[in-house]
């Protein structure tokens, strides 16, 4: 992760994505977590482009949190995701970015931590991997255990306390290959001894190609609510105290 995330056209639609929908719904100083930050990538993308916000971030892994200390990002900490080392009420925005399908990781439970640890009123980011039948040796690498369907994500957000603003599938235009590619490895007898991450580093001018189509597909999923894709991202809002749970 720490080789690619800085630089594959993959995180760089992931990370634009979510800058764009914090700057839209925050003022310009913001307390900002990045619950389950991996190596920081997320982090040193929002630092740049919104150097006023106090960004923070928490992973379980005592490596990820030293890639992130070795980039600079000091207000990382070792934590874990169902028992989030703050205080109630205290952020204007989590990020949850493929945390949940994790290994290891109450949906649920998680949910409730992010929702404690917001504001009323604040701005919870999540991305999942979607749809099971594209599971495959990508997963297994990634540890991932679960694949999401918009019908479903979003109830279970509702459920936790949680008004959703915005919810679409996005990686559309790779669905079919992506498809077609995990059918494939699924039905080989040796899949499970060469599990893999699809990522992989790329030429530079494909990895722009790359980037181009996969930001224009964020933009038309979004748009047009696309009933497809390798991702479900939603964006929903803790609700005021006295409107529901």
């Amino acid at each position: 992760m720490r080789d690619l995330e800085d630089h594959h056209w993959w995180y760089g639609v992931l990370h634009s994505m979510a800058a764009r929908a914090l700057a839209s719904r925050l003022p310009a100083t913001a307390r900002v977590l990045d619950a389950g930050c991996g190596t920081g990538g997320m982090l040193a993308a929002l630092r740049r482009r919104r150097p006023l916000w106090r960004c923070e971030g928490v992973d379980l892994s005592a490596v990820a949190v030293e890639f992130c200390r070795e980039r600079g990002l000091d207000e990382v900490r070792a934590g874990d995701v169902h028992a989030l080392p703050f205080g109630d009420e205290v952020f204007d925005a989590v990020l949850s970015l493929d945390v949940l399908s994790h290994a290891g990781v109450d949906e649920v439970g998680a949910l409730d931590e992010m929702r404690r640890v917001l504001r009323p009123g604040g701005v919870l980011v999540v991305n999942v991997a979607a749809f099971p039948s594209l599971r495959g040796g990508h997963d297994e690498a990634v540890e991932s255990v679960r694949r999401y369907r918009r019908a479903g994500l979003v109830p279970l957000m509702e459920g936790r306390g949680l008004e959703v603003e915005a919810a679409h599938y996005w990686n559309a235009w790779l669905f079919l290959p992506l498809l077609v590619w995990r059918w494939w490895s699924r039905s080989k007898a040796v899949e499970s001894r060469s599990a893999g991450s699809d990522l992989a580093p790329l030429p530079w001018i494909l990895n722009g190609m790359l980037r181009a189509g996969g930001w224009l597909d964020a933009v038309i999923c979004r748009a047009w609510t696309v009933p497809f894709g390798s991702s479900v991202w939603v964006v929903a809002r803790r609700r005021m105290r006295g409107v529901g749970r």
